[in-house]
């Protein structure tokens, strides 16, 4: 099995044989509109020029992983080229399944599971449709996608049903702050009280990022309500990274596959330039 530099979990220490020449990678490259994931292609090539941000997210995810998965089975929600199924698979992964419903994200999955040459399975799926995968894995990556559902409880609860371990979780959120409040009737008898947390933002167009494929951003204490509520018991520390994004480990075991501990020594990354 290759194996991965650990400050450049992208480029294997020793390269397989790649099949394709750095032209080759080029023309491929170069077929789609754009990419999101950037991956290595061999010959120094990578499917993007610049180090992104889903390489810091590993980074941060890896800290809890354990040196091999030895056969371990991952489903990959919401896969895009399938950077984290691919990470996964060469840390001794056993069965590794994403899920992707773009069809040309999906093409990209696919020709770099060729490139690199491992048995990773790739199914045309949106996440709402989870359900209908009918088995369990022991891990569950979840990352950028909890913000564009439209039903994200729906969607947590089934992943809780396949997941026999631990999920990671990574999505934007609305981070912790005195200032926010919510009016809201609880209690027993139900009174009108301010709350800080526990809250979900509906987005109608295209209010965050312009990007009309997004639907809600809940704060932390949402996310790990809707985790609890899935069955989940056991929770990393969480980590804010960039700000807004919540990165999370949940565990169904106590004796979970991943070090949740390891994963809370980390220090958040800093707010971003108000400019």
């Amino acid at each position: 099995m290759t194996e991965l530099r650990a400050d450049e979990p992208s480029k294997p220490s020793q390269e397989p044989p790649f099949p394709l020449s750095p032209a080759e990678s080029k023309a491929f490259i170069e077929s789609f509109p754009f990419w999101y994931q950037r991956v290595y292609l061999g010959n120094d090539v990578y499917t993007m020029p610049e180090r992104a941000y889903h390489e810091e997210v590993w980074d941060r995810f890896a800290k809890a992983f354990p040196a091999r998965l030895s056969g371990v089975s991952v489903l990959d929600v919401g896969c895009n080229a399938g950077y984290f199924a691919l990470q996964t698979k060469l840390l001794g992964a056993g069965r590794v399944v994403g899920v992707e419903f773009i069809d040309f994200f999906l093409k990209q999955a696919q020709t770099l599971r060729k490139i690199w040459g491992v048995d990773i399975e790739y199914r045309k799926m949106d996440a709402h449709s989870v359900s209908g995968l009918q088995e369990t894995f022991q891990l569950v990556v979840f990352a950028g996608i909890l913000y564009h559902l439209k039903n994200p409880l729906q969607v947590i609860e089934d992943l809780g049903r396949l997941c026999s371990d631990a999920i990671v979780v990574e999505t934007e959120v609305i981070p912790d702050d005195p200032r926010n409040c919510v009016m809201v009737r609880q209690g027993t008898p139900p009174t009108l009280q301010p709350t800080s947390k526990g809250v979900m933002k509906f987005i109608e167009t295209k209010e965050l990022n312009s990007d009309g494929s997004n639907w809600w951003v809940p704060d932390t204490d949402c996310v790990m309500g809707m985790l609890r509520t899935a069955g989940f018991k056991y929770f990393s520390s969480p980590l804010l990274l960039n700000g807004t994004r919540l990165c999370l480990i949940a565990s169904k075991r106590s004796d979970s596959i991943l070090k949740l501990e390891a994963f809370a020594q980390q220090a958040p990354s800093p707010l971003p330039d108000e400019t």
